[in-house]
């Protein structure tokens, strides 16, 4: 077995001691390449004290991917992985670990760290044995970093999975800034305050499905028409309006309306700030109620056809209209449209 060192993403290249978050140093740890049977491969949760926490941001971390029944089994995913496994091998090697040096782990179960549906594909496959980078230099909680990050990078997560890791985190340090979080876990780019904006935003969008979640089970809202965009701009449009005392009852006012009527989010919201800048209190209901006239009006306009004529159309035309209607006055308009509605009277279509 060759040994060979893996080095890993340290989030300050600058001085060692000015670390940005509580977690040891991952500059470097060693690993080795080992086969081992996929089905011996465990995933891991994080223990902190009395408390367990489930570890990864992304949901297809729930799936056992045993199975070929269930919607959410996550197995058609693993098969489609496994015939592209067949046909070109594993590209990127799994890397796996054992906690037993800090007290997890220790009847020597293996862990995945990265690649757990590459080895819920090998299961699939029947493979009896797998190529993975073994490690035993990383506690569970550096492992949960380094997993989120790849498929973080990877951008395998969507809003809402970013979301619900970052909420357990700040739930699991409630001391750790949004900026600390952010540069631990590589949210936000490089500039502090973006760092700082993009965690906070994960973490008020979890927050609100979170608080919202029994309205969102009752009222049948696909959980993809709220995405991180769409609740932050309806918790700031009630923060605003309402105030921290009535923020959560308009919010709910709000998700009402989206789910019975087919009506833009953001126009919604607009509507409603407006008229609050303006000194008007209005319901969601009223702020569709306006949006649905000010579209109606539109679509009125929008049936009328704007025509610029040459002049020698134009005296034709009145010469036209003079000869027909000789006592009676009309405009150049509806002479057009009396001639347009006659020919297609003659063709049928009226």
């Amino acid at each position: 077995m060759m040994e060979e060192k893996l080095k890993l993403e340290n989030p300050d290249e600058g001085d060692v001691g000015q670390q940005p978050h509580d977690l040891p140093l991952m500059q470097k740890i060693y690993r080795k390449r080992i086969k081992i049977d996929p089905k011996m491969i465990k995933r891991f949760n994080i223990k902190l004290g009395e408390q367990e926490y489930q570890t990864y941001a992304t949901s297809r971390h729930k799936y056992d991917w045993t199975k070929s029944e269930g919607r959410n089994s996550g197995w058609a995913d693993v098969e489609e992985l496994a015939e592209s496994i067949k046909k070109d091998g594993i590209i990127h090697t799994p890397l796996v670990c054992s906690f037993k040096k800090f007290g997890d782990g220790e009847n020597g179960e293996i862990f995945a760290v990265q690649g757990w549906r590459r080895i819920r594909a090998a299961v699939l496959n029947k493979q009896e044995y797998i190529d993975v980078d073994y490690t035993e230099d990383l506690t569970p909680e550096e492992a949960e970093t380094l997993s989120f990050k790849e498929n973080y990078n990877r951008k395998n997560l969507t809003d809402t999975e970013i979301s619900q890791f970052l909420w357990k985190i700040k739930q699991r340090h409630p001391d750790w800034t949004y900026q600390k979080i952010g540069e631990t876990y590589g949210i936000g780019g490089k500039n502090p305050e973006s760092k700082r904006k993009a965690v906070a935003s994960y973490i008020a969008h979890q927050d609100f499905l979170t608080r919202h979640k029994q309205h969102i089970q009752e009222l049948d809202i696909n959980p993809k028409k709220l995405t991180r965009n769409t609740t932050i701009q309806i918790q700031a449009t009630a923060t605003e309006i309402a105030g921290p005392q009535k923020q959560e009852q308009l919010e709910t006012e709000i998700l009402k309306i989206i789910t019975q009527n087919s009506v833009p989010i953001t126009k919604l919201c607009k509507t409603l700030r407006t008229e609050h800048k303006q000194g008007n209190k209005i319901t969601p209901q009223q702020a569709l109620n306006k949006l649905n006239t000010n579209t109606n009006t539109k679509t009125k306009m929008s049936n009328r056809i704007q025509l610029t004529l040459p002049n020698r159309i134009v005296q034709a035309l009145e010469k036209y209209q003079s000869k027909t209607n000789p006592n009676r006055k009309t405009t150049t308009e509806a002479t057009i449209i009396k001639i347009v509605e006659n020919h297609l009277k003659q063709q049928g279509y009226l």
